[in-house]
């Protein structure tokens, strides 16, 4: 089966985002396809270089980095919610994004989603 994930919240706020990653592990163990992981809303915050975790806890965003590395899965940032977290446009979002992120609008979701069996959204 082929999915799309959503994920709504920022990595350092509640744990839909590490379940979100332990999901998309599972499938792909399970031999299923993951064709993107969508970063919508604080989610976005999930792509950004510069922000550190706190210093006892795993980073997500590396964890994200690896799967993507792994498996070839997309990584898209919403470039609208990246805005209005007052991140910067198009432009500027994909010099502070992580190397494994790209920035999508709206209808990227839209596409993968209607292409994919499930769609799957994680949010606390």
């Amino acid at each position: 089966m082929r999915y799309t994930l959503l994920v709504l919240n920022g990595p350092d706020s509640g744990s839909s985002g590490r379940h979100a990653l332990e999901f998309a592990k599972a499938l792909y163990l399970a031999e299923h396809e993951v064709a993107c992981v969508f970063f919508y809303d604080a989610g976005v915050l999930t792509a950004l270089s510069g922000c550190e975790p706190v210093a006892d806890e795993d980073d997500l965003r590396k964890g994200w980095q690896h799967f993507a590395q792994t498996t070839g899965t997309r990584l898209l940032a919403c470039v609208a919610s990246a805005s209005r977290f007052g991140v910067g446009d198009g432009r500027t979002l994909k010099d502070r994004c992580l190397p494994e992120f790209a920035i999508a609008g709206l209808g990227e979701l839209i596409e993968s989603s209607s292409e994919s069996d499930r769609f799957m959204t994680f949010a606390d």
